[in-house]
C-alpha cells in the first residue's frame, strides 16, 4: 500500500507543491497543512488539506495529524520544522493517548529527537560537524558587540554575520567594514520590528511573525569566515540516520544574495557527499534535508556553512538511480519498491521554476538550462507566471521610489 504523506508548511513556497506532486506521482496520498492561497491549491497532488494558524501553531499541525492519520509528516520549512520539535516536546510531556501517537509518528518522521536542538541552532550543529571532522569555516555565536570587534580583529573582512531561526537568505549579512557589521549585528540581534512584524503580517500574510513579535526576544547571531567563491547545495533522503539518495549540484545563479538557488548544476562531489553521510548517521535523522556549502576559489575545497532539517527545493527532481529522493523514501518507508520516470535533459543545469523565470530569461544559462516547469499542472504554471509579473512590477516600482527620492521629488 502507497504510504500516505502529510507536508507541514507555514509559508507559500512554489517547492512545496512541487514536493506534494512528486510524492503524487509516486502513489502517495498527500495531504498539506498550510497557510491560505497555497500555491499547492493549483495542483492536483493533494487529498486534503488543513488550515496552518501562525498563532496557535503546534495546535494547527497537531489537528492536521489527527486527521489526517498519516504514515509519515515531513516540515518544508525551516519555521514547520521548529514547530513539529516543540509539538514533539509538548506531546512526549502528556499522558494522552493521542499525544503518545503523535509522538511516535514525528519520532519515525524526523529521526533521533536528541538532534532536534542540534539542527535547529547554528552553534551546536557546528560544534558536531567540527567533531566528525568535516570541512567548515571559522564560526563563532556572538553575545555582544564587543565580542564581534574581537573576532573581527582576529579574523578580518569580510564575514558573515547569520541570526538563527531565519531562512532563504533573511538572516544573513556579509560585511566588509566594521560600521556596517555594527549596524547589521543591531539589526539581526534585535526583537523584530513592530514595522517589519505589520508588513509581514498584513502584506505578505505571514502570520509566523506574530509570536515572535509579541514575545520581543532578542535572535542568536553568529559571525562565519567568508569563502570566496560558489554555493553548493547537496539535498538528501534519509532513513533513521543512513542517507539513501542525494542531489548534488552547484548553485550559478540565486533569487538575491545568500538567497535560494534558480539555477543550478548537477554534479558530484565524493568529500560533500561524504560529510552528508557521517552527519546523518551521527544525527540519527529520518526525512528530507539539504546541505549549504561554500567552494573555495582558491584551492576548490567545500566549506559546509548550514543544515536545513527540511525538504529543499531540489528534493522533488526525480533524477534516476541514487538521485531520485521520493522513491527511495518511499522504498524505505513502505518496504516495498517505488520508482519515477526520471528527468530527461541534455546537459547539467536545471532553471528551478518559478524563480529562475524572475531573472534574466534571455541570458544563455537559462536558454541552455533544462526548464524545469511543470506542464502537467497548467493552473500551476499560470499561477507562477502570475507570480513573476507582480513581483516585477514591484521591484520596478522599487526602482522609481528611489529614482525619485534621490532626486529630492515626491512620487507622482
Amino acid at each position: 500500500m502507497a504510504p500516505k504523506v502529510l507536508l507541514a508548511t507555514t509559508c507559500r513556497w512554489f517547492s512545496t507543491a512541487r514536493l506534494a506532486m512528486a510524492f503524487r506521482r509516486v502513489g502517495c496520498e498527500v495531504d498539506l497543512v498550510c497557510p491560505p492561497d497555497h500555491p499547492a491549491f493549483s495542483s492536483h497532488a493533494l487529498r486534503y488539506r488543513f488550515r496552518y494558524h501562525g498563532v496557535s501553531a503546534q495546535r494547527s499541525f497537531h489537528n492536521a495529524i489527527l486527521k489526517s492519520a498519516p504514515d509519515i509528516v515531513l516540515p518544508c520549512d525551516d519555521v514547520a520544522m521548529r514547530h513539529l520539535h516543540r509539538l514533539y516536546s509538548m506531546a512526549s510531556q502528556s499522558a494522552e493517548h493521542d499525544s503518545k501517537a503523535v509522538c511516535k509518528l514525528l519520532r519515525a518522521s524526523m529521526g533521533d529527537p536528541v538532534s532536534y536542538p542540534i539542527t535547529e541552532s547554528r552553534e551546536k550543529f557546528m560544534a558536531l560537524v567540527r567533531e566528525l571532522g568535516v570541512r567548515v569555516p571559522e564560526t563563532k555565536p556572538l553575545d555582544s558587540s564587543d565580542q564581534l570587534e574581537e573576532w573581527l580583529a582576529q579574523f578580518g573582512f569580510p564575514a558573515v554575520l547569520k541570526a538563527d531561526g531565519t531562512s532563504g537568505g533573511e538572516g544573513v549579512r556579509i560585511v566588509y567594514t566594521l560600521p556596517a557589521a555594527l549596524r547589521a549585528y543591531k539589526i539581526l540581534h534585535a526583537p523584530l520590528a513592530t514595522v517589519v512584524a505589520a508588513k509581514r503580517t498584513f502584506i505578505d500574510r505571514d502570520s509566523n511573525c506574530i509570536v515572535p513579535w509579541l514575545m520581543q526576544h532578542p535572535r542568536q547571531v553568529s559571525i562565519q569566515r567568508f569563502v570566496a567563491g560558489p554555493d553548493a547545495t547537496v539535498a538528501a533522503a534519509c532513513w533513521q540516520g543512513e542517507a539513501l539518495a542525494s542531489i548534488d549540484a552547484e548553485v550559478l545563479q540565486t533569487s538575491k544574495p545568500k538567497g535560494p538557488a534558480t539555477i543550478v548544476r548537477l554534479c558530484q562531489d565524493d568529500e560533500r557527499l561524504q560529510a552528508v553521510k557521517k552527519i546523518v548517521r551521527k544525527l540519527g535523522f529520518t526525512g528530507l534535508c539539504g546541505f549549504d556549502f561554500m567552494i573555495d576559489a582558491a584551492n576548490g575545497n567545500s566549506y559546509l556553512i548550514e543544515m536545513n532539517a527540511r525538504a529543499t527545493q531540489t528534493c522533488s527532481l526525480p533524477l534516476g538511480p541514487q538521485r531520485d529522493l521520493i522513491s527511495s523514501f518511499c522504498t524505505a518507508l513502505s518496504g516495498q519498491p517505488f520508482s519515477d520516470t526520471p528527468l530527461q535533459f541534455s546537459g547539467d543545469t536545471i532553471a528551478l521554476f518559478p524563480m529562475a523565470w524572475r531573472g534574466d530569461t534571455s541570458s544563455d544559462l537559462f536558454q541552455s538550462s533544462y526548464l524545469d516547469l511543470p506542464m502537467d499542472e497548467p493552473d500551476l504554471v499560470s499561477l507562477g507566471m502570475q507570480q513573476i509579473q507582480i513581483t516585477f512590477q514591484q521591484k520596478l516600482q522599487q526602482k522609481w521610489i528611489h529614482l525619485f527620492s534621490k532626486l529630492g521629488l515626491h512620487q507622482p
